[in-house]
């Protein structure tokens, strides 16, 4: 089963293969949609966690045998072919959800499918500093030193690399879910001893920990060694950017930056 994130009601079009995953603590909830606030959950931590109190959900409470496939997409992003997110960037046609059949070929070749990853001309920490606090960089680093030093030398690398996989969507068996959730929350949760949410400006940057974990994403398939299929991922509500226009933009944002 692959879950559908999402915090309000929304018009579904999803086959069998998908079912949708309320997070937080909110009454815009449509009846039928599971609730990640049931259960083993952390709920009430999604203002700063995000999609994470969904995933938390999945990998506490679904009982998927480990090498069936599961996951998490979102309400308004999912993944689709190259060839199909080509003709929504530049003719603006709305793409198709990748087929599940398309999955299970990815994945008895793949150990996990992710985003396409997202360049920079600066590296990961960098630009994790311009678009946030830079200091949480170093405050991740000393948990996954205090809960997980093997990883240092990936997270590192990582850093200093100037791509990244983005939205925390991600596919796979069970078993690797699994797996990232018992390494990636353990740091999380190490890290809240350290962080003052007082210190954001607003609530946007008071989901830190939903920013964070897109960075650590790299981190972990790159320290286990697995093999990832990327596919594009496409917005239901807005058309993407062109890379022309893409690129163009964040030209011009370094360029007064400066």
């Amino acid at each position: 089963m692959i879950y559908v994130i999402t915090h309000k009601k929304f018009d579904a079009n999803l086959d069998e293969h998908y079912k949708i995953l309320h997070v937080g603590l909110n009454d815009n909830c449509s009846p039928e949609y599971l609730r990640d606030d049931t259960g083993i959950n952390i709920s009430s931590r999604n203002p700063n966690f995000c999609e994470l109190t969904g995933l938390y959900w999945i990998w506490k409470n679904d009982t998927t045998d480990p090498e069936e496939i599961t996951g998490l997409v979102h309400y308004r992003r999912y993944f689709t072919t190259n060839k199909e997110y080509y003709l929504y960037t530049y003719f603006n046609r709305m793409p198709k959800i990748l087929r599940y059949s398309t999955i299970e070929g990815a994945l008895l070749e793949n150990d996990i499918i992710l985003p396409k990853r997202k360049k920079a001309i600066r590296t990961t920490r960098e630009v994790y500093a311009y678009q946030h606090l830079g200091e949480d960089i170093d405050l991740l680093r000393n948990s996954i030193f205090t809960v997980c030093p093997e990883y240092l030398p990936s997270f590192d690398q990582a850093m200093s690399a100037k791509e990244y996989y983005y939205a925390n969507m991600m596919i796979c068996r069970k078993r690797v879910l699994d797996q990232y959730c018992a390494w990636v929350f353990p740091v999380l949760f190490e890290l809240e001893k350290h962080i003052d949410l007082n210190k954001y400006k607003d609530d946007y940057q008071r989901r830190v920990y939903g920013f964070l974990s897109e960075r650590m994403v790299k981190v972990f398939v790159d320290h286990n060694k697995f093999s990832v299929k990327e596919y594009p991922v496409f917005n239901t509500e807005t058309r993407d950017e062109t890379v022309f226009k893409y690129n163009a933009n964040r030209l011009r944002r370094l360029v007064k930056k400066r």
